[in-house]
């Protein structure tokens, strides 16, 4: 078991996000590692999530329902508050994927305690059709698959809190891509560590405000491309949507347990 003083802050955000923060909630409170912060950031939902989330016994965290500016402002909001050592975002409609996922990456944190970052992998399912799964493993050389318009899956990624704070957090520039700009900030400008623990930590629902549809990707396949610029990173539309082709090999059948 790591030392006592390796401490995670989860920070999940959500707007109007019904029953399905729910499995969210619940997968943090279930973690059997004890040194866990659950910190949620509700946008004054008019759905009752507030008083919804109150009502659960269960729920340890911290809970702040106001409006903000949009959710990276939230996600901002969030890092803010957390006293972990490390921080990470864990979607509204997105889970844990068992009770021992924060386990495996304190452990590997405290295994590399110069690490600047530990980040596991992420299986994504398809609500609407549950045995059609892909493993998005967080292993690779990502200071070059960021030109490509790549990135490890984040919500498996969780970096120092000091060092998110020290980077200045999310920037509210970006509508869709201020993670990316985060990752080109975090593997490319700077000798970071990132430890890889080959295991599913997250398990997360297709879709998001990334890929909805050909106008959003639009979206963010420009705003990584000024990320790339503003970063030093040299890159081109080409190599930017090729990133779709290599989510076939996702698919491919292997263990996730």
């Amino acid at each position: 078991m790591p030392a006592p003083g390796v401490r995670f802050s989860i920070v999940t955000v959500c707007y109007n996000p019904g029953e399905t923060i729910d499995a969210c909630l619940r997968s943090v409170a279930a973690q059997g590692y004890p040194h866990i912060e659950h910190i949620v950031i509700d946008g004054a939902s008019p759905d009752g999530t507030a008083d919804r989330i109150r009502g659960f016994d269960w729920f340890k965290g911290r809970l702040v329902s106001e409006p903000d500016q949009g959710i990276y402002d939230a996600m901002n909001k969030g890092a803010a508050l957390a006293t972990g050592d490390y921080l990470g975002f864990l979607n509204a409609d997105d889970m844990l994927s068992d009770p021992d996922a924060i386990a495996r990456l304190a452990a590997a944190a405290e295994a590399h305690p110069g690490a600047d970052a530990v980040q596991g992998d992420v299986v994504i399912v398809d609500p609407e059709r549950p045995n059609r799964r892909r493993y998005y493993s967080g292993a690779g050389n990502w200071r070059r698959r960021l030109e490509w318009g790549q990135m490890p899956p984040h919500p498996g990624f969780y970096i120092r809190t000091a060092l998110f704070r020290e980077m200045g957090g999310f920037s509210t520039e970006y509508r869709i891509a201020a993670d990316y700009d985060l990752m080109l900030r975090f593997f490319c400008t700077g000798a970071r560590r990132a430890v890889h623990v080959a295991s599913p930590v997250v398990t997360m629902a297709t879709g998001g405000v990334s890929n909805q549809g050909l106008q959003s990707r639009r979206i963010i396949n420009r705003e990584i491309g000024i990320a790339c610029k503003r970063n030093g990173v040299r890159t081109n539309r080409l190599k930017i949507w090729s990133k779709y082709l290599t989510k076939i090999f996702q698919y491919w059948p292997r263990r996730t347990a």
